[in-house]
């Protein structure tokens, strides 16, 4: 059962409003006592004074009553809580916790939560402090490339669907009958692109298009190219200007490079605590059935 009748705007106020307590509620169940302090009572549920406590502190950092606090009245506080429980046992009624989309943004936000709560107790807190000048430049020497600061292309294109005009284009342009900029505004295509004059931007070659890669890489600066086939059209580059590459020096990213050591032991942590609780709750995984995911998502992702 899929609900395609639900906003985005809807999921929000879900999300903010019920998720918790729907959460809660279906993975943790609700005590069939009924507590002293219980103040209302319905089927699969209560709702304690603790309940309107925690509520009404939750109210209170919301927007609209945060500039109206008048509005949070105790009447409202129970009224707008109640409310809220009346259309979680709606939803429960109706099984749209067993829904896979709904189920993920109950788990997504439940994770969030409890991990605020649990951080502290799964990865205990590492002191930046204590991290010495010789962790961080082992680190340095060990992840280079990353305080590299790649080469920049900036890149003109002419993009034409038929090969003999990519030709001529091509021609036209290095005798001199017609600049680039113009037969790009002229010729291309691409009408982002050829309103621009051609230009594509200016980026490092790993952010250029996979399959534009290898023309731009051999570049000839302000050189144009031979029209390069690609998918089912034909692309002329110019290289307009290019940055060479430059690393930087430990002492010119050692600040950096010091969180970088930090955030790197935080994440070796995590990778035990998973490591650990999946041990612990004891996670078998059907390991034909993933296999069978992972091929079905590479053939449809």
């Amino acid at each position: 059962m899929i609900i395609h009748s639900i906003t985005l705007e809807e999921i929000e106020r879900m999300k903010k409003l019920i998720v918790v307590i729907v959460a809660l509620i279906f993975f943790c169940g609700c005590s069939s006592d009924v507590a002293e302090n219980t103040i209302a009572q319905f089927e699969g549920g209560n709702i304690t004074k603790e309940d309107l406590a925690a509520h009404y502190k939750k109210l209170k950092m919301e927007s609209r009553y945060r500039n109206n606090p008048e509005q949070l009245t105790p009447e409202f506080v129970f009224d707008h809580a109640l409310n809220m429980e009346m259309i979680i046992a709606r939803g429960l009624k109706e099984k749209l916790h067993l829904d896979p989309w709904i189920r993920q943004e109950i788990h997504g936000f439940m994770s969030d939560l409890f991990l605020k709560v649990m951080q502290d107790r799964l990865v205990p807190k590492i002191d930046k402090e204590n991290i010495t000048e010789e962790e961080t430049r082992q680190f340095y020497e060990e992840h280079k490339e990353n305080y590299l600061k790649k080469a920049l292309y900036s890149v003109n294109m002419v993009k034409i669907d038929d090969r003999e005009k990519a030709e001529s284009t091509v021609s036209k342009i290095r005798e001199g009958r017609i600049t680039f900029e113009d037969a790009a505004k002229k010729y291309s295509t691409d009408e982002k692109s050829g309103n621009k004059g051609g230009f594509i931007g200016t980026r490092s070659l790993d952010k250029f298009r996979g399959n534009w890669r290898p023309a731009i890489e051999n570049l000839k600066l302000n050189k144009v190219s031979d029209p390069a086939k690609i998918d089912d059209d034909y692309y002329i580059f110019k290289l307009t200007q290019k940055t060479e590459p430059y690393q930087y020096t430990y002492e010119e990213k050692s600040a950096y490079i010091k969180n970088d050591v930090l955030y790197d032991k935080y994440r070796k942590e995590w990778e035990k605590t998973y490591a650990r609780l999946k041990q612990e709750f004891e996670v078998k995984i059907d390991e034909e059935k993933l296999k069978g995911f992972y091929e079905e998502w590479k053939e449809n992702p």
